[in-house]
């Protein structure tokens, strides 16, 4: 009987943790709306700059077919500057619109290609500048198991006459088909950014 009641306990057990990722997704997940919170780590020996500025972002994403999504964000940071003795205020937005080009390597993994047209409007210790650039990023995903996914991308990015090169990696945790975690972080030479937010797929 004891081996009976052990067997019926770890069959609950495998039911219950199976649950949250039963109607969850085994290939890549192309349909969304996420917000998250994000945080920017300025490398104070390479710039000679002290600051760490936050905010939060927004991002969509639809596919049309089996080979092409749409995709577009939307980023606020702002935070306090230090340059000596000197502090400054700044505020940043960035919007970023694109067409994405994917290729199913598998079920589980894609690789892709973003092409998007940038816009950012900086405002820096009172002065106002904008500009509209362009900005490309390829990676693959890849479907670890219908409850974890993971992203590996190159981004770049030209707008204000400034080339920015940076790499990144996204998990996507699925508690359920519809709701998702989202847990990032990007870096390039001078800043690396962090970012934790919820993801809804319709």
């Amino acid at each position: 009987m004891k081996s009976i009641s052990s067997i019926a306990k770890l069959t609950l057990l495998a039911s219950t943790i199976s649950v949250p990722t039963a109607f969850a997704s085994e290939s890549p997940v192309y349909d969304y709306f996420s917000g998250y919170y994000q945080m920017i780590e300025v490398d104070e020996n390479e710039t000679g700059i002290d600051a760490e500025p936050d905010g939060f972002g927004l991002e969509f994403s639809k596919q049309f077919n089996d080979f092409m999504y749409a995709i577009a964000s939307y980023d606020n940071v702002s935070g306090d500057y230090t340059i000596g003795a000197f502090s400054f205020d700044s505020d940043v937005e960035i919007l970023s619109a694109g067409v994405g080009f994917k290729y199913s390597a598998s079920r589980a993994t894609d690789l892709f290609f973003e092409p998007s047209i940038v816009y950012l409007d900086s405002e820096f210790a009172g002065d106002s500048e904008d500009d509209t650039g362009f900005g490309a990023k390829a990676g693959f995903t890849h479907a670890l198991n219908p409850a974890f996914h993971f992203k590996g991308y190159l981004r770049h990015v030209n707008v204000m006459d400034d080339d920015t090169n940076s790499y990144g990696a996204e998990a996507r945790i699925l508690f359920s088909d519809a709701v998702h975690g989202i847990l990032g972080a990007e870096a390039n030479s001078d800043e690396k950014l962090f970012r934790a937010g919820v993801s809804f797929r319709f």
